[in-house]
């Protein structure tokens, strides 16, 4: 079926009214505000203080291209969406957070707008779009990417991915070779925003093959900078990939895809027992009734679900080999897929005899409702989270200013606000670099030896005993709301119960070991 069939197919048989219009483009915004405002909130966490940190590194002209373009985190070249993204807002904003979760919301917002005008020109149909632009929203792969500012490349991509789709209609549409144009030129930026835009090619090829045959050949020559890139990524990542970033090509792979397949209707992460033995019931309904949808139009020759099934999986492939690394946020681009091909079988649906409509609305409930619930508990607690590491870091550097010559060491500390906080150094910001946790802190903290080791940031107990005599140190219980200072009691307990050993590593820059 052509692209112009397909449309006429299932299109309106009118033009909605103005106000019904406006808020087809209006409403999927406003909602990913509702959904994840508390990503506006956020403060950072993990990576997030690595990318602070690139600042340190740019003196000159020189060292600011080493920074924007060098490989680097498993040989990633991310110039906009990482480095670019994190020295702008830095050199404007230092640490308020505040403009930099902004600037992801209305990136995502003009993904949203551009996802609802591929959808409605790819059906014809505005409240195709419209349900398209809600249907991603909801998916709750979007949680990191709206409350994890190290996430923005997610996001950033699937603006690029869409725009240079967008171009890639209207050019089929109009023929003009401008549109063509400006889908190489937004193609070609998106490769300064996620390893995944390499893909785009696939995509439009497979659409153009599908739906606009005789553009095809067009597609052809954007395969070319995508082997190009591909070859210089896996050079720079061939030595810097370890641990869970390894590849592997191995009988995982159905297992990981089946994996995704599964997130992409249901959360696994609901605090709800009752519920999670729906999930599988929920999710084989969802999958059956899209798949019903998919084989019948295919079967009519209208071959747009067969791209939307082809969008996830050719974006989800590049990840799928990570099996050590398999992570909801990785759906955030595969899942625009579905959201079209949800939204295209609703409005088909709705058009058709009362039974159909009301599986229709069946459907998009239980998927809509258990991914608002999880969406709305998820981003509280990410945000939550960063919000607990604002007042650590925060803290310490307070601290560091009332005590300048003296190590800081905390106690309390749980696995969250380390591996979120404390593993990624984020007081060296500050130029504070003598922060440790108290003897034995390791033993309340989870072990992700993949990831890293604790004991690294543990003070070890013949140096603690040594500041504690010296009055050489401060310590600061980690409480839910503030630092609490507890050296007196700390250094008691030390000189009373802590023995004097041979510390089991060397670390010259501590001044306790000397």
């Amino acid at each position: 079926m052509s692209t112009l069939a397909a449309r006429t197919d299932a299109g309106t048989k009118k033009a909605p009214p103005p106000v019904v219009e406006a808020a087809y483009w209006i409403l999927p915004p406003l909602l990913c505000f509702a959904v994840y405002w508390p990503g506006l909130l956020a403060w950072f966490q993990a990576d997030d203080f690595a990318w602070l940190a690139l600042r340190l590194e740019v003196h000159d002209w020189h060292s600011l291209l080493h920074a924007l373009f060098t490989p680097m985190a498993q040989g990633t070249i991310r110039p906009w969406s990482e480095r670019g993204y994190f020295l702008v807002f830095e050199s404007l904003f230092g640490w308020n957070a505040l403009p930099y979760r902004l600037c992801v919301f209305l990136t995502q917002c003009a993904s949203l707008t551009l996802l609802a005008a591929v959808t409605r020109r790819l059906t014809s149909s505005s409240s195709a779009g419209f349900w398209a632009a809600v249907l991603w929203v909801l998916n709750s792969s979007l949680i990191s990417s709206m409350v994890w500012s190290s996430a923005y490349n997610q996001v950033m991509c699937g603006f690029f991915l869409l725009g240079a789709f967008w171009f890639l209609l209207r050019y089929i549409e109009t023929g003009r070779r401008s549109d063509y144009l400006w889908q190489w030129i937004v193609f070609l930026l998106g490769f300064g925003a996620l390893e995944v835009n390499v893909v785009y090619p696939a995509l439009a090829a497979i659409y153009t093959f599908l739906l606009a045959r005789k553009h095809f050949a067009a597609t052809l020559p954007l395969f070319i900078p995508s082997i190009i890139f591909t070859g210089i990524d896996r050079m720079a990542a061939g030595s810097a990939a370890s641990g869970a970033y390894v590849l592997h090509f191995d009988r995982a792979l159905p297992a990981t895809l089946a994996t995704y397949c599964r997130w992409a209707f249901v959360s696994d992460y609901l605090p709800n027992s009752a519920y999670g033995q729906m999930e599988t019931v929920i999710f084989v309904c969802l999958v059956l009734v899209l798949l019903a949808f998919a084989i019948t139009r295919t079967l009519r020759r209208d071959w747009l679900p067969a791209f939307c099934l082809a969008w996830f999986v050719v974006i989800l492939a590049p990840v799928l080999p990570l099996r050590d690394h398999i992570s909801p946020y990785y759906l955030t681009l595969p899942s625009i897929g579905l959201a079209i091909l949800g939204a295209y079988a609703f409005v088909r649906a709705w058009q058709q005899q009362t039974a159909l409509k009301l599986v229709a609305i069946a459907a998009l409930a239980a998927y809509a409702i258990p991914m608002l619930r999880f969406d709305h508990f998820a981003a509280r607690w990410l945000s939550n989270r960063s919000l607990a590491v604002e007042r650590l870091v925060l803290g310490v550097a307070r601290a560091h200013q009332l005590h300048p010559n003296k190590t800081i060491v905390l106690d309390g500390v749980d696995s969250n606000m380390f591996w979120a906080g404390l593993f990624h150094h984020p007081f060296r910001l500050f130029g504070i670099h003598d922060v440790y946790l108290t003897p034995g802190s390791e033993q309340h903290i989870d072990a992700h030896d993949a990831t890293g080791q604790v004991s690294g940031f543990v003070l070890p107990m013949g140096a603690a005993l040594h500041a504690a005599k010296s009055d050489d140190l401060v310590v600061y219980r980690v409480d839910a709301n503030r630092l609490k200072a507890i050296t007196s009691a700390f250094e008691k307990d030390a000189i009373t119960h802590y023995d004097v050993e041979i510390p089991r590593r060397i670390d010259a820059t501590n001044p306790l070991m000397g």
